[in-house]
């Protein structure tokens, strides 16, 4: 079993190896360069003395010359890469014994079908674990300097550090192996498991994650006539709670009549993993239950 499961996959395993090797000289690459930047512009002695608030200029250089580059990369290229990868996967594995008829070898031996999907699954996932763990760590690495300076909430950040980005591979994964059950067509099953899952990641992360916990109140007072108190910008992200990281939501209630400034809503930035957490669990218990739906329909049906 495990020997015939790798040699159905290897090829998928050759490409992600092959993408995940591109993914990590771009990362050199450019990692190497940001915090070259990083340190000849003193920024580390800057941060740590000042929390940010006292060398706005050197951010907003540093910020300018790598911002675009980074947030580009991420936004055309990998926002939807963990759903490709996870649907080019799955959609083949049951599909293609369906869709060319070979399963009436590989289901007529003495390894009953369900077993024999749940072999093909645990191996299959380890890669798919291994490499979304791999992609993590790189992009973690890569994009250190600049999470400095802004964070880990921002979208295009939290997306592909900490646990989720294993957590959309897997349920993509899982979307296109249940399609490819029921359509038994591997394209098809592809294109059927990547709609719902971006629609379900869009979902999540504009409507769900800012809900995962009763966002917080900060309040910048003003005077009639000088500066305001109680936060700072950087100028290239939302008005600042005062904490590099914290994510900012939007404006809260008004202040009283006879006050003067503004107030946001805002996530703390020490609230990261725990949203990871959250996130990451909800698109597990989507793979495990689509999975296990699976198995008992292979169980169940006749081919």
């Amino acid at each position: 079993m495990i020997w015939v499961s790798w040699r159905q996959h290897r090829s998928q395993a050759i490409a992600c190896l092959g993408l995940l090797a591109a993914l990590a000289v771009y990362a050199i690459v450019m990692g190497t360069s940001m915090r070259s930047a990083f340190g000849q512009d003193r920024l580390v002695a800057c941060l740590a003395h000042s929390q940010g608030t006292g060398c706005p200029a050197a951010i907003r250089a540093f910020t300018g010359r790598f911002g675009s580059a980074v947030n580009v990369a991420f936004w055309s290229v990998l926002l939807a890469l963990p759903g490709l990868i996870g649907v080019i996967v799955g959609g083949p594995l049951i599909a293609r014994e369906l869709e060319y008829g070979t399963w009436r070898l590989a289901w007529s031996q003495t390894v009953p079908r369900a077993r024999w999907l749940t072999v093909k699954l645990g191996l299959v996932i380890g890669g798919l674990v291994v490499l979304g763990a791999a992609m993590t760590a790189l992009i973690t690495w890569y994009r250190a300097p600049m999470d400095r300076l802004t964070g880990r909430f921002l979208p295009n950040v939290y997306d592909f550090e900490g646990l989720v980005l294993t957590a959309y591979i897997l349920c993509a994964f899982a979307f296109a192996v249940l399609a490819g059950l029921l359509l038994r067509r591997s394209i098809a099953a592809m294109v059927a498991a990547f709609i719902p899952w971006l629609a379900l990641r869009l979902v999540v992360e504009f409507q769900l994650r800012p809900r995962f916990q009763a966002p917080l109140t900060f309040r910048q007072f003003c005077s009639r006539n000088g500066p305001c108190y109680g936060g700072y910008g950087l100028g290239t992200i939302p008005p600042s709670t005062g904490h590099i990281g914290d994510w900012v939501l939007g404006p809260g209630a008004g202040l009283p009549a006879n006050q003067f400034g503004n107030t946001y809503l805002y996530q703390p930035a020490d609230r990261f993993w725990t949203f990871q957490s959250i996130e990451a669990g909800l698109f597990v218990l989507l793979t495990a239950a689509a999975l296990g739906l699976t198995i008992w329909l292979l169980h169940r049906r006749a081919a």
